[in-house]
């Protein structure tokens, strides 16, 4: 590690396990991870199509339109402890809530879009600041772990609902999903988020002379990096959020058992947290917008694969090992870039705008998955065109050229 990482880490290694905690049930994670656990049960009940239950996602994921930007105002006006605790209480609120669905499709979607709304404050945009703000030398790796959290959501969130789907039914799943927030996340926030440092940060932010060096938003507004990153980035999402909801009913409709989608799941799960650690470390030390290229692009062959083949048990492992890399770079390698490309002065706000593209992509790949399917009756058009979105996302971010502030600039 560089010189000042020690230091860095002796302050902050506490935050980036509470970051990696917090994240497992950010509005990002646990909706569309474990959305396909539940199209079967409504369907059953409802008789709502696929396409229909998996649009509950453009509510969740896609309000980050307006989620984005509430977590950068909430941060500059709140605070960092206060945005992020009242998040935690506010999904515990939202995922209750859809259990007491009964059958109208716009309590679904209501339910979802509270989950964006009241999640506001536990999304990447606080929990990145929180990190970014502390680590300099070793920012890339501090992401990487502290971002993590959505790979853990993607291995406990699916278990965690099924096991209450085995007890209960749908409703006794959605509340045990509500519990974890309420019961593990909030005390650990209210034990370890900083209560003197948030307050100085809004009172730097607020002030006439930003105390950190960086671009204010309007100036990164017209500068052709935001737009490049932000359409680069939508690719990749459009590709993994319409991947990873859709993979579990993907894999059973080719007679894969749901035992072990779920584990398949665990696999994509794992490999997203090897990637958000792999590629933080890496991206201390080579241009990072190279190192998303190495990873998007076998992603995108698996796409292929995925499209084509009838692979067994160990090459749906493979292929979700390597969009779960792919899954793993994303939110630390846009708070990275952001970072090094606009600097930390308004960074909350910058990055809320960049968590726009993320959310509007997010959020609508998982209704134009499922219709795709309602209209083939297959999967395999979705998977090629995530094949087409990764390496298009790859190009985009290799044109960034190179960064514009330094590391320790940036900090």
């Amino acid at each position: 590690m560089r010189d000042g990482s020690g230091q860095e880490w002796r302050r902050g290694w506490h935050l980036v396990m509470l970051t990696a905690l917090g994240l497992i049930c950010a509005p990002t994670t646990v909706a569309p991870y474990t959305i396909g656990l539940f199209v079967a049960p409504l369907q059953d009940s409802f008789g709502w199509s696929r396409a229909a239950i998996q649009g509950a996602i453009l509510f969740s994921t896609g309000l980050g339109l307006a989620g984005g930007p509430v977590a950068g105002w909430l941060v500059q006006r709140l605070g960092l402890r206060l945005a992020i605790l009242s998040g935690v209480v506010g999904i515990a609120s939202a995922i209750a809530s859809a259990a007491a669905i009964t059958g109208a499709l716009w309590q679904l979607y209501l339910a979802y879009a509270l989950i964006a709304l009241l999640g506001a404050g536990t999304s990447a945009v606080t929990w990145s600041f929180l990190i970014a703000e502390r680590f300099s030398a070793s920012r890339g790796l501090a992401l990487g772990l502290a971002l993590s959290g959505t790979g853990l959501s993607a291995i406990l969130a699916p278990r965690l609902a099924a096991i209450g789907m085995d007890l209960g039914g749908w409703r006794a799943a959605y509340l045990a999903l509500a519990a974890f927030p309420l019961l593990i996340v909030l005390p650990a926030c209210l034990l370890l988020l900083p209560r003197r440092e948030a307050s100085q940060q809004v009172a730097a932010m607020a002030s006439d002379g930003p105390a950190t060096p960086g671009v204010p938003l309007a100036q990164a507004l017209r500068g052709r990096h935001f737009w490049m990153m932000g359409a680069s980035t939508a690719a990749i999402y459009l590709a993994i959020g319409g991947l990873i909801t859709n993979l579990v009913p993907a894999l059973t409709d080719k007679g894969v058992s749901r035992a072990d989608a779920v584990t398949i799941m665990g696999i994509l799960g794992a490999a997203i947290i090897a990637g958000r650690i792999g590629v933080g470390a890496l991206i201390d030390r080579l241009w990072a917008p190279a190192v998303a290229a190495a990873i998007l692009l076998p992603a995108s062959a698996a796409c292929l694969f995925l499209a084509t083949a009838d692979m067994g048990f160990t090459g749906y492992a493979l292929a979700a090992a390597l969009l779960g890399i792919a899954t793993g770079m994303e939110f630390d390698m846009l708070a990275f870039l952001a970072a090094r490309y606009f600097g930390l002065a308004d960074y909350p706000r910058i990055y809320g705008r960049l968590y726009m593209f993320v959310a509007g992509a997010a959020g609508g790949a998982p209704l134009g998955f499922g219709a795709l399917y309602d209209h083939m009756h297959s999967y395999g058009i979705a998977f090629i065109l995530s094949a087409c979105l990764l390496a298009g996302g790859a190009a985009g971010l290799l044109a960034l050229g190179r960064y514009p502030v330094s590391p320790r600039g940036a900090a």
